[in-house]
């Protein structure tokens, strides 16, 4: 059998059904149904035992002792009644079926210890920042159940002398110990003279051993170890006589201490401190310990890191501690308070430690989720809860149970005088997934070359998309069955090699069957991913024959719908034997409620093929997610051997708003009438616009003339600018004086604007309009007449009714020839005017518009 297969999935049967949080609403039905038949019997028999003590109390007087047998046997009869009743009631309740690992911190607790180097070969300097470095360890811890002992090392030059001290005894990590964590790690000094300033590596590493593996269980044990690097016991007399001896014995004792580690499965994670390391000595010393990790990978197997400076410390700290503990890290974001630094959470995630290097005491952090709500520690928000530790300290933590996903920001604030060091935070999580595997054909023959697909969900049911959860995952898979050794099957969602699309979240690979094969078979996923543990739902199946009496396959695409919706799925099945088969179609490897299937049995006659419709409907209550199920039909005689399996992915979407609905029923015509309308609004403007310009008086020239002895004279004349304005307005100045004058206003008691039709129109002081020709004498006041001519460069006219020049010239029409100038003088009978009918004045004899005319005439 697959280890996978065999081995409980943490968390219980409580973690079953998983919502946002973690919480399950099975668990809390069980617990009521259980509560509410336990309390029911409760109260019957309590209704009996009050029912009894009433009819005891009235005998009192004749028969206390048979009172109290009576009562004291019913109580007893009431006790076990409740045993009973209560535990029968238990039984009945089936419990559920755990859905996803998830964070415990039982089974994530280990045991630490930390042994920081106090010899003078660091400066006092680097020795603080061995104390920051194991500050940093305890508070980052996210287990509240591990075990944690602090040690301070150099080595014994003399018999009254100790190479390792035990500043903080070996503590579980609550959140009042990591308080007092803080307190004892502040003792760590670097040693003077006279109090042995060497290294001791082989008694530090002892000591720790010894503390580790003093609680005995199977929990993992670590040792950091925060040094240079450099063994120095040539003053220690317990391991020799000389100086030669004693390095000699010193390397030798250290190989010893080392394979001791590893006897007792203690990691090493060296930490490297000073300016002058010795780097291979401490890569060594973390291969010399146990090797085995959390998971069989090379990034969770001990290895020496460094931490230069102040400023790397973080860095180095977290690398190394990520790498022990199995969880999945990014760099640290770094920024000078005030500040809002925010870090993004995984879906994934299922325990998560944001972690706070302040680098003052003086620096306040506060933490809001992705909703932008103020977390409060301590508290329960969400189905989360939140641990603070580490608080009055420069670094401090927020511990997160099923946290939500998304980007949480601290908010970093310092009074005036503290704002100049640099902080950094970082977040460290753990995580589940889920996964479902199917092969085709369902019920390969040996020999065939089948295509298996593998998707993974989340704990709460959703689909995994994000490419950075996608790059942290080496996903592959595994087959077994009768008559062949395992196979290893290399998937990928690269796109390539049968795969559908690449970054999708499904994992797709082949296999061919080997020809030894004989019966069962069985795939199962395998996730290689530090930080990650998974929960894999293997596909059982069985050989088939060469020819198979029944076959049946499905048809079903991705999809989204809303809650409520359905995707539509085919079968298409046939029966080729002598008898009748009853297929049935059933879900698998999805949350119970989640979606049902409005098709689930078929009867097929002998001879029979069918081809039927069904639909895959998604729950009304659902909230919006990628929701992930496997279809599979199997013949109720052989449900060993499923005939065909297909692996559906479903995103469901919000209910979209009444408006958002409209628009998709009807989009096609709400575009073609915005496009109308708008090409509506535009001839409207534009028509508007041009009858504006087709009566403006702009370029026209205005005459005042008088008649007196000598004849008519012209007394004044001016060109009207050229303006959209439809009106001209102005007054006649002096209209009784020998020289009246046309005086422009934008009050004037006259205004005049083109006519389409005959040429000008003329509005009076009384408010009248009178359309005129052009070079038409028209009178004013008095002797005063007032002449309308075409100015020099302007327009005679206003453009006349009817469809525009360039229209006019693609429209069919009867073309008139064009008369010589001299011909049309004779038709016209304009005697001496000129070629184009102008008068003496620049008008027109009939009031017409001269060239304009013409060239209209003309064409």
């Amino acid at each position: 059998m697959d280890a996978h297969d065999t081995a409980p999935v943490r968390g219980g049967p409580g973690r079953a059904a998983r919502g946002r949080g973690g919480r399950t609403a099975s668990d809390t039905r069980t617990t009521y149904d259980a509560g509410t038949t336990t309390t029911a019997h409760r109260m019957t028999v309590d209704a009996r035992t009050a029912s009894g003590t009433r009819a005891a109390a009235g005998a009192r007087r004749t028969a206390p002792a048979r009172r109290r047998g009576l009562l004291g046997v019913r109580r007893a009869a009431a006790v076990l009644a409740l045993l009973l009743l209560g535990q029968t009631a238990l039984d009945r309740t089936a419990p559920p079926v755990p859905l996803a690992p998830a964070a415990s911190s039982a089974t994530d607790a280990v045991d630490l210890a930390v042994a920081v180097d106090e010899s003078s070969s660091l400066s006092a300097t680097d020795v603080e920042r061995e104390r920051d470095a194991a500050g940093r360890i305890a508070v980052g811890e996210i287990s509240p159940a591990s075990r944690m002992t602090v040690l301070g090392f150099a080595s014994a030059d003399n018999d009254d002398q100790s190479p390792v001290d035990e500043v903080c005894p070996t503590t579980a990590l609550d959140a009042v110990a990591r308080e007092k964590m803080d307190g004892c790690i502040g003792r760590l000094a670097r040693r003077g003279a006279g109090q042995g300033t060497g290294t001791d590596f082989p008694n530090a590493i002892r000591q720790a051993v010894t503390r580790l593996r003093e609680h005995g269980g199977s929990r993992p044990r670590i040792l950091f170890l925060l040094t240079d690097g450099k063994l120095d016991v040539s003053d220690s007399p317990s391991y020799g006589t000389d100086k030669e001896s004693r390095e000699e014995n010193g390397r030798r004792e250290l190989t010893k201490a080392l394979a001791e580690a590893r006897a007792a499965k203690v990691q090493i994670w060296p930490l490297g401190f000073g300016d002058d390391l010795d780097m291979d000595a401490l890569r060594d010393m973390a291969k010399g310990g146990y090797r085995g990790g959390c998971t069989d990978l090379e990034a969770a197997r001990p290895r020496a890191d460094r931490a230069a400076d102040s400023q790397t410390l973080g860095d180095a700290v977290q690398r190394a501690f990520a790498g022990a503990r199995c969880l999945v890290t990014d760099p640290p974001r770094k920024d000078t308070p005030p500040a809002d630094i925010s870090v993004p959470l995984s879906p994934l995630a299922t325990l998560a430690n944001i972690v706070v290097s302040k680098g003052d005491h003086a620096v306040r952090a506060t933490y809001y989720d992705p909703r932008g709500r103020k977390i409060e520690p301590g508290s329960r928000s969400d189905g989360s809860k939140f641990t603070l530790a580490g608080s009055g300290g420069e670094v401090e933590s927020l511990r997160i149970t099923d946290p939500r996903p998304g980007r949480w920001q601290v908010r970093l604030d310092a009074p005036k005088g503290h704002r100049d060091r640099l902080a950094s935070v970082s977040v460290q999580w753990r995580g589940a997934v889920r996964s479902s595997i199917v092969m085709t054909p369902a019920a390969p023959r040996p020999g065939e070359k089948a295509r298996v697909e593998l998707t993974l969900q989340t704990r709460d049911e959703q689909g995994i998309g994000d490419p950075a959860d996608l790059r942290r995952l080496q996903v592959s898979g595994r087959l077994t069955g009768d008559g062949f050794e395992p196979l290893d099957l290399a998937l990928s969602d690269d796109g390539e090699n049968g795969d559908k699309k690449a970054g999708d979240g499904r994992f797709t690979g082949t296999v061919t069957i080997p020809r030894r094969a004989t019966g069962a078979l069985k795939a199962v996923g395998v996730l290689g991913a530090v930080g990650l543990t998974a929960d894999h739902r293997p596909f059982l199946t069985r050989t088939a024959s060469a020819n198979p009496e029944v076959r049946a396959g499905l048809r079903v695409d991705d999809a989204e719908v809303h809650p409520g919706g359905s995707v539509p799925f085919r079968l298409l099945a046939s029966n080729d034997s002598d008898r009748p088969h009853t297929l049935r179609l059933s879900l698998r490897d999805t949350e119970p409620g989640a979606v049902a299937l409005s098709l689930t049995e078929v009867t097929l006659a002998p001879g029979d093929s069918v081809d039927r419709a069904g639909r895959l409907t998604v729950g009304e209550k659902l909230n919006p997610r990628e929701l992930n199920a496997r279809i599979e039909v199997s013949d109720a005689d052989d449900s060993a051997r499923p005939l065909d399996a297909k692996l559906v992915k479903v995103d469901i979407t919000p209910v979209p708003s009444w408006p958002q609905r409209i628009w998709d029923a009807w989009w096609w015509a709400l575009v073609t009438g915005a496009v109308l309308l708008a090409a509506l609004f535009g001839w409207f403007v534009w028509h508007r616009g041009q009858a504006r310009e087709d009566v403006s008086p702009g370029g026209l020239l205005l005459r005042l003339t008088v008649s007196d002895g000598s004849g008519e004279r012209t007394t004044s004349e001016t060109t009207v600018p050229r303006k959209r304005d439809p009106w001209y307005r102005f007054d006649v100045s002096d209209p009784d004086g020998p020289s009246p004058r046309l005086d422009p206003r934008p009050t004037g008691r006259y205004a005049v604007q083109r006519d389409p039709r005959t040429g000008v129109r003329l509005r009076t002081p009384d408010g009248r309009d009178q359309s005129y020709p052009l070079a038409r004498d028209i009178p004013l006041e008095g002797r005063v007449r007032l002449r309308v001519e075409r100015g020099a460069g302007g327009r005679s006219a206003a453009r006349r009714p009817g469809p525009r020049r360039w229209l006019a010239d693609l429209l069919p029409r009867q073309r008139k020839p064009v008369l010589a100038p001299s011909d049309r003088r004779e038709t016209d009978g304009l005697g001496g005017r000129d070629t184009y009918g102008s008068s003496s004045y620049g008008g027109s004899s009939r009031g017409g518009s001269s060239y304009d005319d013409e060239f209209d005439e003309a064409t």
